[in-house]
């Protein structure tokens, strides 16, 4: 019996070697027809060590002799030691073959689960597919990643704040950890992400963390990865087949019900737990917070490890170190602004010490690739020595250019200028140069330079406002057209004909015959005849009085309807009819605080304020400018704009205006005939800053002018009405 029993173990040991010879054999045949290079040895060292127990190397023969395209086909309908053996095989560098994937994600992952129509997939797909109601937070259509003493599920936020925090062997920084594999210690997720095995990118060549493999085996970078991903479902939007931010079976927090690509998707707008206000939620609700918008949502609070603040900032960027957004933001800034030799110069270092005290440093750094100042001071820093007006007009005349003109103006790098009017120059000079013919630019530069800018009148601050400049800009502007009008008649001025100057007068006579009416005035036109001046109209449109003085009452009283500075500056366009290029230059000396009461001095004479006005006034500035802007502020006007020293722009205060329904013309219109119609023109000419003749016109349109009503009446008492 006992030989009969080894004589059957030696019969069964030769059985398996010869079906393992088999197998190796069928294995080598199928692979060397993918790589010549392939040896029985090779292969013999990957099954034995993919799959060193019997069924598991008759899997693999089994399933590649059935489906011999299973090493070249990739996907995921196949056995997981399959999948193993191809894994292996390219690693060991058998060319020829396709990587399989998860049926969900496509990553070259270990398939264990079994999904769909006898599809594989990853440990981490089959997870998210795992959704339940979390025991701890009631949040809905999240993973399970544990269960609690009683089996219940919770999700993953819950587990990880669940964990005691500990040391971290990498950062020294008391975190939640998990351990590591290699050497058991504990490690954050920013170290475990810093300690990751990095391969050569397929696609960038860059030394990267390892996030997908192409069907080769290639490494794929996350940044590479995020750019060659592909869709397979259309957005519900836009109809393109791109990645989805958003899936209509995903989880319900998202509360679309739709397939939205990330151009389409927004995040849900909700009452903000903090503000109050609707907004975009950028940290949704947990049982022990609200929703957050995203201007309430802050990051967090870190001891720097640079200047040793307590302030905002990341908890690791600067080495693994917590650095704080100032921080951040001046380390920028300084490598920006540096010389070759390292040095910031001498002119752009006040600049530099200006944006490096802003208290909004985060500002800076969300909004760093749109800092068209920053770039532009840093590049005439590198070509020029010295920094002047000059430089700065050649860049031509975008918000950036005038925003550092602005900060380096107030910073003492460059002398100040009355920027209206030299636009105004510059702009004349070009359209000047516009003109072809010598003649015509001889006459249009003497009726541009001696007539509309010499004659435009600077304001109470000595310098040209944007409204006069802009007027002037349309009279020369005008002008050129009429000589161009001229030129394409085959005329000049000293030749041109009645009926040349009719057809220009034919449409908006009105601004079209000033200067035909100067030309005339200084010898050309001969012999032609100008229409007589048209007398002013009356106001062309003008509020209902009950929607003026309901909008007067919601100004005032409605706390909720606007800004301070904007319910200030529409109570003096809706009551004393200001144009908002006056308002906008008020300053504190305008004001004056009194035992009788609040004065403003829009006029010859100060203006009592009634209230609530006086409050609204007394507290402008109520809020300083953001950015350099706060840092250099010019104390004394009370509404101070975006530009380092300089007053809000009037067109702004209009577009504001416009969306809380006051149109600026249409109320001072408004406001005109009740003043002219109430208070005898001398009162009010003088309080609200025009000219008497102007003030007795406005009595007139709205019909109060007694001026004449003496000599009315004795005409009508000494010739009486004869009767019928």
């Amino acid at each position: 019996m006992l030989i009969c029993s080894c004589h059957e173990r030696r019969r069964a040991a030769e059985q398996l070697a010869t079906k393992r010879a088999d197998q190796l054999a069928i294995v080598t045949g199928l692979l060397l027809a993918r790589d010549p290079t392939v040896t029985p040895e090779s292969v013999g060292d990957l099954m034995a060590q993919v799959a060193p127990a019997p069924g598991a190397r008759a899997a693999i023969t089994r399933h590649l002799v059935a489906h011999p395209e299973a090493l070249t086909a990739g996907g995921s309908r196949m056995p997981k030691v399959v999948a193993e053996f191809t894994y292996a095989a390219i690693a060991a560098g058998i060319t020829g073959l396709t990587s399989p994937g998860c049926a969900l994600c496509g990553r070259p992952r270990t398939l264990v689960h079994t999904h769909g129509d006898s599809e594989r997939i990853c440990t981490t797909c089959y997870s998210r597919l795992l959704t339940a109601t979390c025991s701890s937070c009631g949040r809905d259509g999240h993973r399970i990643r544990s269960r609690d003493v009683d089996g219940q599920p919770v999700c993953p936020r819950c587990h990880d704040r669940a964990r005691p925090l500990e040391v971290c062997a990498g950062c020294q920084e008391l975190r939640g950890l998990k351990r590591s594999t290699r050497d058991g210690l504990g490690y954050c997720r920013s170290c475990i992400a810093r300690r990751a095995p990095t391969e050569p990118c397929s696609i960038c060549g860059r030394d990267r963390r390892v996030n997908a493999r192409t069907a080769t085996g290639g490494a794929v970078c996350t940044g590479c990865y995020d750019k060659t991903r592909t869709g397979t479902v259309a957005c519900d939007e836009c109809g393109q087949v791109v990645p989805l931010a958003a899936r209509a079976d995903g989880r319900i927090g998202t509360g679309t019900g739709k397939n939205l690509c990330a151009g389409c998707y927004r995040h849900p707008e909700r009452e903000c737990g903090i503000c109050g206000r609707t907004r975009r939620v950028a940290l949704r609700a947990t049982t022990v917070s609200p929703d957050i918008c995203a201007t309430c949502y802050q990051a967090p609070i870190v001891d720097c490890s640079v200047c040793g603040q307590h302030a905002l900032g990341r908890r690791a960027t600067r080495n693994g170190r917590p650095w704080c957004f100032g921080c951040q933001a001046t380390d920028r800034i300084d490598r920006l602004l540096a010389g070759p030799d390292g040095t910031i110069p001498i002119g752009v270092k006040e600049v530099r010490d200006v944006l490096v005290a802003t208290h909004r440093p985060r500002s800076i750094l969300n909004n760093w690739d749109r800092i068209e100042s920053l770039t532009l001071l840093a590049r005439l820093a590198r070509q020029h020595d010295e920094l002047s007006h000059e430089l700065l007009d050649a860049e031509g005349d975008r918000f950036s250019v005038g925003y550092l003109r602005a900060l380096l103006v107030a910073t003492g790098v460059l002398p100040d200028r009355d920027e209206h009017a030299t636009r105004l120059r510059r702009f004349a000079a070009a359209v000047i140069d516009e003109i072809a013919d010598p003649r015509h630019q001889q006459t249009l530069g003497r009726y541009a330079r001696w007539h509309v800018i010499a004659r435009a009148k600077p304001d109470r601050h000595g310098r040209l406002n944007a409204t006069i400049s802009d007027r002037c800009r349309q009279e020369i502007r005008t002008a050129q057209r009429f000589l161009d009008h001229l030129t394409r008649r085959g005329r000049t001025v000293d030749d041109c004909t009645q009926a040349d100057l009719d057809t220009w007068l034919s449409t908006r006579r009105a601004t079209r015959i000033r200067f035909p009416r100067w030309l005339l005035d200084h010898g050309h036109l001969p012999g032609l005849a100008l229409p007589d001046a048209v007398p002013a109209a009356g106001p062309r449109t003008q509020l209902d009085q009950d929607e003026h003085w309901a909008l007067v009452r919601r100004m005032l009283h409605d706390e909720d309807s606007a800004s301070i500075e904007d319910r200030a500056a529409a109570c003096l366009v809706l009551l004393y009819a200001q144009p908002l290029s006056k308002i906008v230059s008020l300053t504190t000396d305008d004001l004056t605080l009194d035992d009788d009461g609040t004065y403003l001095r829009l006029g010859a004479e100060p203006l009592l304020l009634p209230p609530p006005l006086d409050a609204l006034v007394t507290s402008l500035p109520i809020a300083k400018p953001f950015g350099a802007a706060s840092t250099l502020a010019d104390q004394r006007w009370l509404f101070p704009g975006k530009w380092a020293g300089h007053h809000q722009n009037p067109t702004s205060m209009m577009g504001r205006l416009n969306k809380l329904g006051i149109t600026t013309r249409t109320s001072r219109n408004s406001a005109m005939l009740h003043l002219a119609a109430t208070v005898p023109p001398a009162v009010f000419a003088s309080l609200i800053g025009i000219s008497t003749g102007a003030a007795t016109k406005w009595a007139g349109y709205a019909g109060s002018n007694w001026t004449t009503y003496a000599a009315i009446r004795t005409n009508a008492t000494a010739n009486p009405p004869q009767n019928q």
